[in-house]
C-alpha cells in the first residue's frame, strides 16, 4: 500500500512537469506568433500547430484573449527590465535615465499603436489582472531603483514618483490607442511629466 502511494506520487509529479513543459511549448509558440503577426492574424490551430499539440491542449493553457495578455505583458515586463537595468547602469541624473526607458517605450507604443490596441480592448475583456499587476509592481521597483536610495519604503517619495511616472506613461499608452493624443504632443508632454517629477531628487549644484 505503501509503495503505491508513492507510485502514485511519482505519477503526479510527472503529469504535474509533462502540463508545466505543454504550457510553456504553448506559450513560447503564441508569443512569437503574437508578436509577429498580430492578435487577428493569429488562430488557436497556428499556435496549436506551432507548439506541436492539440488545439484542445492549448485551449487548456487560456483562451487567445488570455494567450495574447500573457504573451504580451511577460515580453512586455522583460523588455522593461532589460532596459531599465541599462537605464540605471549609467551616470546621468535621474531626469534622464527615466527618459532613456520611458522615451523609448513610448516610441514603441507609436510604433506598435494597432497591436496596443488589440491589447487593450482584450484586457478590458479580461477579469483577471493579478499576474500582470505582479509584473506592473516589478517594473515599478526597477523604475524606483533609478532614484536615490532611501529606507522610507512605499511612503518614500522615490516609490511614488516612480508610480507617478508609471501612471503617466500608462496614459499616453491609452491616449494613443485611441488616437486622442498626437505622436509629438506625447513626447513633448511625457519629457514635461518626467522633469517635474524627477527634478526634487536631482543634485544640487
Amino acid at each position: 500500500m505503501r509503495s503505491y502511494f508513492w507510485l502514485e506520487r511519482i505519477g503526479m509529479g510527472v503529469r504535474v512537469e509533462q502540463q508545466a513543459r505543454r504550457d510553456r511549448m504553448v506559450m513560447a509558440a503564441a508569443t512569437e506568433l503574437f508578436w509577429a503577426q498580430g492578435y487577428a492574424a493569429t488562430t488557436i490551430p497556428e499556435i496549436a500547430e506551432k507548439a506541436g499539440v492539440a488545439v484542445g491542449t492549448v485551449a487548456k493553457v487560456g483562451s487567445k484573449d488570455e494567450l495574447f495578455l500573457r504573451a504580451w505583458e511577460e515580453r512586455s515586463t522583460e523588455i522593461s527590465l532589460h532596459l531599465l537595468s541599462q537605464a540605471g547602469a549609467t551616470s546621468e541624473s535621474v531626469t534622464e535615465r527615466v527618459w532613456s526607458y520611458l522615451s523609448l517605450m513610448l516610441e514603441a507604443t507609436i510604433l506598435m499603436s494597432d497591436t496596443i490596441r488589440d491589447y487593450l480592448v482584450a484586457y478590458l475583456r479580461a477579469g483577471d489582472h493579478a499576474a500582470n499587476l505582479q509584473r506592473i509592481d516589478q517594473v515599478v521597483g526597477a523604475i524606483r531603483a533609478l532614484f536615490p536610495p532611501d529606507d522610507r519604503g512605499e511612503d518614500s517619495p522615490a516609490q511614488l514618483a516612480a508610480l507617478t511616472l508609471w501612471l503617466a506613461y500608462s496614459s499616453f499608452v491609452f491616449s494613443l490607442a485611441a488616437n486622442s493624443c498626437d505622436k509629438d504632443d506625447a513626447r513633448r508632454l511625457l519629457r514635461a511629466v518626467i522633469e517635474a517629477t524627477c527634478a526634487p531628487f536631482e543634485e544640487k549644484p
